[in-house]
C-alpha cells in the first residue's frame, strides 16, 4: 500500500469518528452543567472521551496539508473557495437562528459586529480557528520540512502548555511573550510530524500510556475540580490543555498504526464531516423546538424519557440527520457550496 493511500484511510477515519465525537460533546453539554450526580458523572465520561476531537481535525489537516508543494496563490485560491462561502452563509444563518422566535429582534449592525469579533453561535469558533490555521500553512511549509525545527516548535508548543498548567494552579503567567507558539498551531505540526515519522514500538507505547493517563486526568481532575469549586471547572476539558493533548497524540497514533481499510461509508462520512460539523447544532436545535413538539408531541434532547435513552437515542438522529442533509446538499448545485 503507498504511503499517501494509507495517510487518507486513516486520515478518513479519523475525521469520521471526530465529528460523531463532536456530536456528543453537544448533546451532553447540558448535562455536565448541573450538580454532580449519576447523570453529571455519565455526561463527564463522554465528554472526557470526546474531547479528542477537534484536536484530532487540526492534526488530520497539518498531516494532509503541510507535506505539499504549491505555490502560495493556488493554495490560498483552493482554501479561500472552501472557506470562504461556508464562513459567510453559516454565520448569517446561525445569527438568524438566534431570533428565530421574533424576526424583528434580527439586527444588521448587530450581526456584523457579532461576525467580527466572533460572538457567534457556539460551534463557529472552529470556522475562525481553521482560517488562521489556513493563513500561516505557507509559512508553516518549510518548517515542517526541517525535522528539527518541526520538533523545536512542538517541543516549545508544550512548554507554554506546562505554563499553562501551571498557571492553573498559581495564577502566576510568564513574562515572556510568545504568541505564535500559542493555540492549534501545535496540533497542525504534531500531526504532520506524527504521520511522517515511523514510531518505534517504545515510542507508541509510551503514547498510548500516555493517552491512557491524559483520559484518566480529564475525567477525575474535572470531578476534583468542581466538587472543589462547586461549579463546573472545564479546564481540563480545554481542547489545549496538556492531558488533551495526550489523549490526541494516542488517538492520532491509534489510527495510523491499526487502520488499513477503505471503506466506503467511512470515506463517505469524513466527506461530509465539515458539512456536518457546521449544521448539526440546527437538528439539536429543531428536534427540541416547539415546532417540533408540535409535529410529533415530544421533545427529543439528552433527557427525553431518560438519559440513558436520550443520549443515545439523540445521538443518532442528530448525526444521521446531518448526514443526510449533508448528501443532499452536496448534490445540489450552487447550495454545494455551503458545504463542501
Amino acid at each position: 500500500m503507498k504511503e499517501g493511500d494509507h495517510l487518507i484511510q486513516y486520515a478518513n477515519a479519523l475525521r469520521a469518528l471526530a465529528i460523531m465525537a463532536v456530536v456528543m460533546i453537544h448533546v451532553v453539554a447540558s448535562l455536565i452543567a448541573g450538580d454532580i450526580s449519576k447523570t453529571w458523572w455519565l455526561a463527564n465520561i463522554i465528554e472526557s472521551f470526546a474531547r479528542w476531537s477537534v484536536p484530532v481535525f487540526v492534526m488530520v489537516s497539518g498531516a494532509l496539508l503541510l507535506g505539499k508543494d504549491e505555490p502560495l496563490s493556488v493554495f490560498l485560491k483552493k482554501r479561500a473557495s472552501k472557506i470562504i462561502i461556508p464562513f459567510l452563509f453559516w454565520i448569517l444563518f446561525y445569527e438568524l437562528l438566534k431570533v428565530r422566535t421574533d424576526i424583528d429582534m434580527f439586527s444588521l449592525k448587530t450581526a456584523i459586529v457579532n461576525i467580527y469579533t466572533d460572538k457567534t453561535f457556539y460551534h463557529l469558533w472552529f470556522l475562525y480557528m481553521i482560517v488562521g490555521i489556513y493563513l500561516i500553512t505557507p509559512i508553516f511549509r518549510p518548517i515542517a520540512q526541517n525535522n528539527k525545527l518541526l520538533i523545536y516548535f512542538i517541543i516549545v508548543w508544550l512548554l507554554l502548555r506546562v505554563e499553562n498548567l501551571i498557571f492553573y494552579f498559581t495564577s502566576m503567567h510568564t513574562g515572556f511573550k510568545l504568541g505564535m507558539f500559542l493555540g492549534f498551531t501545535g496540533y497542525f505540526l504534531l500531526g504532520y510530524l506524527l504521520a511522517k515519522h515511523t514510531l518505534s514500538k517504545k515510542v507508541t507505547a509510551f503514547i498510548y500510556i500516555g493517552g491512557v493517563v491524559g483520559l484518566l486526568i480529564t475525567i477525575f481532575g474535572t470531578y476534583f475540580s468542581t466538587a472543589s469549586k462547586g461549579v463546573l471547572d472545564i479546564y481540563w476539558y480545554d481542547y489545549l490543555s496538556l492531558n488533551t493533548i495526550l489523549v490526541s497524540a494516542a488517538i492520532f497514533v491509534l489510527f495510523k498504526q491499526n487502520f488499513n481499510f477503505n471503506v466506503r461509508l467511512v470515506n463517505s462520512f469524513a466527506a461530509a464531516s465539515f458539512g456536518i460539523y457546521l449544521i448539526h447544532p440546527f437538528f439539536l436545535v429543531f428536534y427540541k423546538s416547539r415546532i417540533f413538539q408540535d409535529l410529533f408531541g415530544f421533545a427529543l434532547h439528552s433527557k427525553t424519557i431518560h438519559v440513558l435513552f436520550g443520549v443515545p437515542v439523540t445521538f443518532v438522529v442528530v448525526t444521521l440527520s446531518s448526514y443526510l442533509a449533508v448528501l443532499i446538499l452536496q448534490k445540489i448545485p450552487i447550495v454545494n457550496k455551503i458545504v463542501p
